[in-house]
């Protein structure tokens, strides 16, 4: 399956390799990724909300490894920031590292969404 690679919040190229093109398996992972990162985007608005930086840092550590593997631009390094400096970093730093994570987490939800009804549905 030749999907489009015109994304701005993921790459598609690693789900591409590891599922080595086969759609079925594509479709499982993009599914996946639609049913785990809504809810823990909510726990992050509330953890955030709320200042509870342990808990900031539970849900980043748990999204990390989907979000690498979707490759979600520019998301890595803010992500490993929060998990090793959550008890020190200023709330002002741990706020907009958070609402930048947020954002971007918001925009590849969306590209997931669009990538499945075009090319899946």
């Amino acid at each position: 399956m030749n999907l489009e690679r015109n994304t701005h919040f993921i790459n598609l190229d690693n789900l591409v390799s590891i599922s080595r093109g086969n759609s079925d398996r594509m479709l499982k992972y993009l599914n996946q990724f639609q049913e785990l990162i809504p809810e823990r985007l909510q726990q992050l608005k509330k953890a955030l909300n709320q200042d509870d930086r342990r808990q900031i840092r539970q849900i980043l550590h748990k999204m990390s490894p989907q979000l690498q593997f979707f490759g979600i631009q520019d998301i890595i390094t803010p992500i490993q920031r929060l998990e090793f400096e959550y008890e020190t970093i200023p709330f002002i730093e741990l706020e907009a590292l958070g609402n930048d994570i947020i954002y971007k987490l918001e925009g590849a939800t969306k590209e997931v969404s669009q990538i499945i009804e075009t090319h899946f549905e």
